[in-house]
């Protein structure tokens, strides 16, 4: 039974384990460098956001408004840090073509029933299995985390209420952030730094989704109190090992579990 599971949600990948084999970080300090990775963007929006004396200085540097300087601060990271770094380390560090690249973040192969089988059935499970957790836990986790000052956002922060962001930009400011959500988070944490940490062996993808989950250290209160549920975005590309089925599931889950967060709490 349990081999069958495996051959029904499990998808081998020759070319995906020899990139992990070839490319993953072997040093000390490299091993170091690629864990602290998945934390620099989150930690750079935190220190221009979160902290005032920093925020105020972008503030009067930029002319931009509060609503302004945060959006703009938020596609530089999700959307220009998570494709650049990814795409010209590769090329520049670990010397692939662009068309290599591709390949090492899984995105050559379109794999048909990871996308329109496997993840949906690993949302609907997820999703219903984490239900009594979003209901009666995480406003509780929510709370206990924002009662620690360094972890709750500043009254001027956008994300401090996540059912406002939306509403606050253009729809073509949204686009582009949504393609930085769903796609360059999961080129950069999944498709690239998960491979550069393969020397963790079996436990990858469990410090990828756990370091996935902290990265969103900005809007703490929110994100930190779903770091349960957020290991299953590391488990969908354990097994799978394709970029598609990720950002889908992504996408999924900002858009239907916001809404079930809004309708539980």
């Amino acid at each position: 039974m349990i081999n069958l599971l495996r051959a029904f949600l499990v998808r081998d990948d020759p070319e995906y384990q020899a990139f992990v084999d070839k490319y993953q970080a072997r040093s000390l300090g490299a091993k170091a460098f690629y864990l602290f990775m998945h934390l620099v963007p989150g930690l750079l929006l935190y220190l221009l956001i979160n902290v005032p004396p920093v925020y105020r200085f972008a503030l009067h540097t930029t002319g931009l408004s509060d609503t302004m300087l945060q959006g703009w601060s938020l596609l530089a990271i999700v959307f220009l840090w998570h494709l650049a770094v990814p795409l010209l380390s590769l090329r520049w560090i670990d010397k692939l073509t662009f068309r290599e690249s591709i390949a090492f973040l899984s995105l050559r192969q379109f794999d048909t029933k990871g996308l329109f089988v496997v993840m949906p059935l690993v949302f609907v499970v997820g999703t219903l299995s984490t239900l009594p957790y979003l209901k009666y836990l995480f406003p509780v986790v929510s709370d206990r985390i924002a009662a620690i000052p360094a972890l709750n956002p500043p009254v001027y922060s956008i994300f401090r209420d996540p059912t406002v962001f939306y509403g606050l930009f253009p729809a073509w400011f949204l686009a582009i952030g949504f393609v930085g959500n769903f796609l360059c988070e999961e080129l950069y944490f999944h498709g690239y730094l998960m491979k550069k940490i393969g020397y963790l062996g079996p436990w990858a993808w469990v410090v990828n989704s756990l370091l996935f989950g902290l990265y969103h250290v900005w809007q703490a209160p929110t994100t930190w109190a779903l770091i349960g549920p957020v290991f299953l975005f590391g488990l969908l590309m354990q097994w799978r090992k394709n970029l598609y089925p990720l950002i889908a599931f992504h996408f999924l889950v900002n858009i239907i579990w916001s809404a079930i967060l809004g309708a539980l709490t």
